[in-house]
Parts: C-alpha cells; sequence; structure tokens
C-alpha cells in the first residue's frame, strides 16, 4: 500500500511551433548582385524541372514526318494532278490456271483432276468429245460389225468408209475375219452465210434530179475457207466384242483420185467407178456440191451403147432413214474417153462431156 498523498498528473507540454526555414539564396559572383527570387515562387517548382530526352528519340518523330511528305508529293499528288506516266504498267504475276479439280470415270469414280502452276497459266482444259461403247456377249463380233456400218451408211449425211488420211476406200473389210477393224467418216455440214441483198434504187418522179450513180465499192478481200470437222466412227471387233469409238476431228472426207489413163487404154471397172466419183454433180446433171455426197456402185458386165462396150455404173444418194435413193445411171466406155447418161423414165441415153 502506497504511503502518502497522490500525484497530480502533469499538464502535457504544447508542440513547439516549427519556424518557416527561409529560401536559400544563391549567391552571386564576385562583383555580380545575387539573383532575386521572385515572391511566392515554391521550392517544388523549382525541383520540377524535366528531364531532356535523347536526341535520337528527338528525330524519330521528324524522320517519319520527312517521309510521308516525300510518299505525298511523289506518289499521291501527280494522280491528283493528272500527271502519273499513261506508258507505267503495273506488272501482275500469272495466276495458276483454274481446271477441273474432278474427272469422272464411268458413273460413280471419280480421280483427281490435274493441278498446274503460275508457269502453265495458259492452259486450258477442254473435255474431249470421244464416245466410247463396248458392246460384249456377241455372237458374231464380225457381223455386228458389219449390220452397224451398214446402219450408218443409212445416215443422213451418211458415214463412209475410209482410211486414216480420211480417203473413201472403194473395197470393203472382211468381216469375216476373227479380229478386225473399219473406220467411217462423214462430213459436217458447213452453214453457208445469208446473201445480203442488194439494194434497189427508188423510181424517180418525173421533173425530179436524177440520183447520182453511188461509186462502186470496192472489191472485199477473199474470205478464208472455214474450218472444217468430220464425225468418226471407228469399229474395232474381236471374240465376242465389239468397241465403238465416235468422236468429231478437224478434216474433210474426200474421194479418192482418178486413176490415169492413157487415150485408147483399156479401163477397169474400179477405174471407171473412180473417174465418175472424181467429177463433179453440176457435170453429172445431180444436184450438189460433191460427189462425196453419193456413193456409186458398178455394175457386173458391160453394155453396148454407140457400138461401144461400156461399163454400167448407178448412183445412189443418202435417203434418210428410208436408205439410199436412186438418183441415176451411166455408162463408161472401156477406154474412159465417152460418157453416157441412161434417162430413168424414157430409157434414152445422152452423151454427156467427156470426164
Amino acid at each position: 500500500m502506497p504511503f502518502g498523498k497522490p500525484k497530480a498528473p502533469k499538464e502535457p507540454k504544447a508542440p513547439k511551433e516549427k519556424k518557416p526555414k527561409p529560401p536559400k539564396v544563391k549567391k552571386g559572383k564576385k562583383g555580380q548582385e545575387p539573383p532575386v527570387e521572385a515572391e511566392g515562387q515554391e521550392l517544388e517548382e523549382q525541383k520540377g524541372k524535366k528531364k531532356k530526352l535523347p536526341l535520337p528519340l528527338l528525330l524519330l518523330p521528324l524522320a517519319v514526318i520527312a517521309a510521308a511528305a516525300v510518299i505525298i508529293f511523289v506518289f499521291v499528288l501527280p494522280r491528283l494532278r493528272g500527271d502519273a506516266d499513261p506508258e507505267a504498267t503495273v506488272s501482275v504475276e500469272p495466276e495458276p490456271p483454274v481446271l477441273p479439280t474432278e474427272i469422272p470415270i464411268g458413273e460413280d469414280v471419280v480421280i483427281v483432276g490435274m493441278a498446274l502452276g503460275s508457269d502453265e497459266s495458259e492452259a486450258l482444259a477442254q473435255k474431249a468429245k470421244t464416245i466410247t461403247y463396248v458392246y460384249t456377249n456377241l455372237n458374231d463380233a464380225g457381223k455386228a460389225a458389219q449390220t452397224y456400218a451398214a446402219q450408218l451408211a443409212e445416215e443422213d449425211p451418211a458415214f463412209r468408209v475410209v482410211d486414216e488420211e480420211l480417203v473413201r476406200q472403194r473395197e470393203k473389210p472382211d468381216y469375216t475375219t476373227a479380229e478386225g477393224m473399219v473406220l467411217l467418216a462423214r462430213n459436217v455440214p458447213v452453214e453457208k452465210p445469208e446473201a445480203t441483198p442488194e439494194p434497189t434504187a427508188a423510181p424517180s418522179e418525173e421533173g425530179a434530179e436524177p440520183t447520182p450513180t453511188p461509186e462502186p465499192t470496192p472489191t472485199p478481200e477473199p474470205t478464208p475457207e472455214p474450218v472444217t470437222y468430220v464425225h468418226t466412227v471407228r469399229i474395232t471387233w474381236s471374240e465376242g466384242k465389239c468397241v465403238v469409238t465416235a468422236d468429231e476431228v478437224e478434216g474433210k472426207v474426200t474421194s479418192p483420185p482418178p486413176s490415169t489413163t492413157r487415150p485408147g487404154q483399156s479401163v477397169t471397172r474400179r477405174g471407171a467407178q473412180e473417174m465418175l466419183e472424181a467429177m463433179t454433180p453440176e457435170q453429172l446433171g445431180l444436184p450438189g456440191a460433191s460427189m462425196e455426197e453419193y456413193e456409186v456402185l458398178a455394175i457386173e458386165g458391160t453394155e453396148m451403147v454407140d457400138g461401144r462396150a461400156c461399163y454400167r455404173m448407178n448412183v445412189y444418194g443418202s435417203g434418210g432413214q428410208a436408205g439410199p435413193e436412186f438418183v441415176g445411171s451411166y455408162l463408161m466406155s472401156l477406154d474412159g474417153e465417152h460418157l453416157y447418161q441412161l434417162d430413168p423414165v424414157t430409157d434414152g441415153i445422152t452423151e454427156l462431156k467427156k470426164p
């Protein structure tokens, strides 16, 4: 237990007021007055000066601005003023050609298409017109080929047996062989351009001035012959099978050249037939532009005309579905010097010009 009276608590001492320090005054150099500080200038303003940026960072914006100015001056302003070089062309890199991505084989099979690079930018893909059919399980493939060739001969225009050069052949294939091939072809008709009618002059009225005669137009240059096409059918047969390939190719079916004979020399029946085929329909009194539209068939034996032995040849035209149509008979002397036309109605004989 404490002794004596308790001491009264002491009053807290009041904090001493801090006197503001006077701002430091820079001393001037000898012989100069010290600089005068503006009133109210804070010490923090003197310490708040920004640090200077490095020189490269200051030059970078200037370089960007200069480059933009050059681009605008060189490229943009000339185009706006129309001063661009008209002969200047923009080079374009070639692109790969657009080709089919798939090629169908049969009905359900598809293979990938050919892919080419930009170095083949001019390449084109055109679907071929070739069509092939295979006929199997045939009892007599050669006979089937012969029957089909006869069907094609009745088409309009008719197909004829030709060689690989599209020259008509007189000899028929031997369909009795176990294997063989026959090629038939016909010319694709060419559409003739419509003739432009010449303008007719209007009749002049009495008292009116005559219409001046127009100056003759210059003769136009000859137009090039149009490209002709041929339909071909190739029939290849073997034991129990026929392969038929149809196509359209550029070319023209032609007749075989006539056999050369000297006056007084006897011609064969085939030679007489070739001489008749080498003539024009106009020489034989027939319509058409070429004897390729007709088929000439030489008859066995000879007939006497004006005391001369002659070969008789019948000419047939394409009759469409009704079959070949007989158009006339002709007789040629064995020496090839005389040609006669037989009237099918009166059986009268008229000698034609020497072929």
